[in-house]
């Protein structure tokens, strides 16, 4: 009803527009007829009765002008008559009542001035040109006041026959147009009465029309779309009238309906099949029940074939894929393969969490077959590429729930090392140890480091420092440096023990440990305060640097050994193969000295534009704070490195070591 009210109210106020148009023209054009004819009326009885009037004004006659005057204002429609002489000053007036019908010839002082202006200068002027261009001898003005035309003309008389014609006086003559207005009133009045009903009988039948032939078609397809939300696919029944474009529309919406139900149905199936794929966590399920799916999808009569990549298993297909294969029509595509749409045939792709094709879908394409429509094969494509996502989902929950599992074990794995790692270095950051003072920094790269550095207390009042690095970082590194730690808590108590013995040793431990595929980096030196000598020994580790007083001056030494990493390959000889032997180099060592041993993941730091911190850099700044107490000294080179980095996330482990001697006091 809605949509029935709305075009018949459109269609009515075209109608009015239409008829007000068209009824105002024609009034307009009417009233200007009307207009015309009075005129031309009233100036007839003008033209007629001037030369009379002239004549008895001429005579000064003032009886034969009221009798005429009387004649022509009970005539028609005149209503004021006035008579003026030369010097416009009025002779005679004669006023019809619209009322009463009554002529009456009183003058009061109102009137008086009211007639006075009726001939201005400008109406005699205009006059006289009109008499010395011959043109018409009245002026006409049209509804002056209150529905009143009026005609003013200049009486004119010649004393002989060859005399110019001279003004002797003027006649304006007032006559009404109320009849005309009455009658275009009472007519518009008639028009739109009929007009009015001509619409609403008009309107009327072609709502009915309107409702029998497309209205009550459209309430039916509005209906049925409801139906369809609600899962009721509900048919229209198609009138047996004539062929229309409405009647077109309900037999489409028909063929819409029954296409509906179908893709419906193969949605179904579809959804209830990826709901079993995605349920699937065993890789082997999963390829089962693919496989009957798609058995499943074949009976919907699109001719489906079934290529598989057998990189899903990285195996022999057959182990998961057996009833999938077992079909001699099934064949394999390899990798190589060209992997475009064929000829006439649709393709659909499926991937795994590394993007990595291991199914293939192949179907006709149904946009080009006869029996379907492109938006039912749309349909159909959608559906299998909603298959696409549920075996999509179920090879990520597969690598998901494997993830997870690989995850775990390395937070176990990774806790139970850092648990370790805690108890492989000291525990302070600053000591004094007999005539040293030590001053220490770690920061790890990751949760498990591959740095270690530890001290021990020989006898003599000598002191041991070891720094070392394994390559790269977690839990393999963390774990061998435990082994290292744990076999240098046992030699460092051999009698006479050196820095090379130290590091022959652990080359053998490190080699031995873990999975063979670690090596190890190593400075170790020992510091003898009584006859103030460091003798030290180095497995490839970065050289240490020295701070030491010259000609009144600090001077920073690297303290150069030359040695192959810890776990390296073993010496090929004559004899066969040996282990290697570090050189042992030893220098003098006095009051203020400081040692300065660190990781190659101090140097090599970079900040945000990737510049390393470098050596150079680590030198000046051991120069620049040599006079500083250990702590301080160390407390200052972390605030210039830090500074350098710009917190940028660190790519290798940072560990250095701050050992100044000093003299008891």
């Amino acid at each position: 009803m809605r949509l029935t009210a709305k075009i018949l109210s459109w269609l009515l106020a075209a109608v009015v527009v239409v008829m007000v148009m068209f009824t105002s023209l024609a009034i307009y054009m009417l009233q200007k007829n009307l207009e015309e004819e009075a005129f031309r009326s009233h100036k007839l009885i003008y033209s007629l009765f001037l030369p009379t009037i002239t004549r008895y004004l001429w005579e000064f006659d003032i009886t034969g002008i009221k009798e005429t005057l009387s004649n022509i204002i009970e005539n028609n429609y005149a209503n004021k008559i006035y008579i003026y002489d030369a010097d416009t000053i009025l002779v005679t007036y004669l006023f019809k009542d619209k009322s009463t019908g009554k002529i009456s010839n009183v003058r009061d002082n109102d009137k008086t001035v009211e007639t006075n202006k009726i001939i201005s200068p400008e109406n005699k002027d205009l006059l006289e040109k009109k008499s010395a261009a011959n043109e018409e001898f009245f002026i006409y003005n049209e509804n002056s006041v209150n529905d009143t035309s009026r005609i003013i003309g200049a009486m004119q008389h010649k004393k002989g026959t060859n005399a110019s014609a001279s003004v002797i006086g003027y006649f304006v003559l007032d006559y009404s147009t109320d009849n005309i207005t009455t009658a275009i009133r009472s007519m518009i009045r008639g028009v739109v009465i009929l007009a009015l009903c001509v619409t609403i009988m008009l309107v009327v039948s072609i709502g009915f029309l309107l409702r029998k032939t497309l209205i009550n078609s459209i309430l039916k397809l509005s209906q049925a779309s409801i139906n369809i939300a609600k899962g009721k696919f509900t048919k229209i029944d198609v009138p047996k009238r004539s062929k229309d474009e409405m009647v077109d529309l309900l037999r489409n919406f028909n063929m819409m309906i029954t296409q509906i139900e179908v893709n419906q149905e193969n949605l179904k199936l579809l959804a209830e099949e990826g709901i079993k794929i995605s349920s699937k966590f065993n890789i082997s399920d999963v390829a089962i029940q693919v496989s009957e799916s798609l058995n499943k999808i074949a009976k919907l009569n699109i001719n489906t074939e079934f290529f598989v990549i057998n990189t899903m298993l990285q195996s022999n297909p057959t182990e998961g894929f057996h009833e999938m294969l077992k079909s001699g029509t099934r064949s394999m595509i390899k990798l190589t393969d060209e992997i475009d749409d064929p000829p006439n045939k649709k393709r659909f792709f499926i991937k795994d969490s590394s993007n990595k094709i291991c199914i293939i879908l192949q179907i006709d394409d149904l946009r080009s077959a006869h029996l379907y429509s492109f938006t039912a094969a749309e349909s159909i494509y959608n559906a299998i590429r909603a298959l696409q996502i549920s075996i999509t989902n179920a090879l990520d929950n597969i690598h998901f729930v494997a993830d997870q599992k690989e995850q775990q074990r390395l937070v176990s794995e990774q806790e139970t090392a850092r648990l370790v790692q805690n108890n492989l270095m000291p525990k302070f950051e600053y000591r004094k140890v007999g005539n040293f003072e030590l001053a220490n920094h770690f920061e790890a790269a990751a949760e498990c480091a591959g740095d270690w550095w530890n001290y021990y207390i020989l006898p003599n009042e000598k002191l041991l420092l070891l720094l070392g690095d394994v390559t790269g970082h977690g839990t393999a590194s963390a774990l061998l440096t435990a082994v290292v730690k744990g076999y240098c808590d046992s030699i460092h108590i051999q009698p006479e023990i050196t820095s090379k013995d130290i590091l022959s040793q652990l080359d053998t431990v490190v080699r031995q440990s873990g999975d063979g595929n670690k090596v190890m980096t190593m400075f170790a030196a020992i510091l003898d305060p009584i006859n103030g000598t460091i003798t030290f020994s180095n497995a490839a580790h970065n050289f240490p640097m020295m701070i030491k007083l010259k000609n009144n001056g600090k001077v920073v030494e690297k303290l150069i050994a030359q040695g192959r990493p810890l776990g390296y390959e073993l010496l090929s000889t004559s004899e066969g193969q040996t282990s290697y032997a570090y050189d042992q180099r030893q220098i003098k060592l006095e009051p203020g000295d400081v040692l300065f041993i660190f990781s190659d993941g101090l140097v090599e730091a970079t900040n945000k534009n990737g510049d390393e911190f470098t050596e150079r850099r680590l030198k000046n700044a051991l120069q620049k704070y040599s006079d500083k107490e250990a702590k301080e000294m160390k407390e200052c080179i972390i605030t210039e490195f830090r500074e350098f980095i710009s917190h940028k996330k660190l790519d290798d482990d940072v560990t250095f070591l701050v050992c100044k001697f000093n003299l008891n006091t």
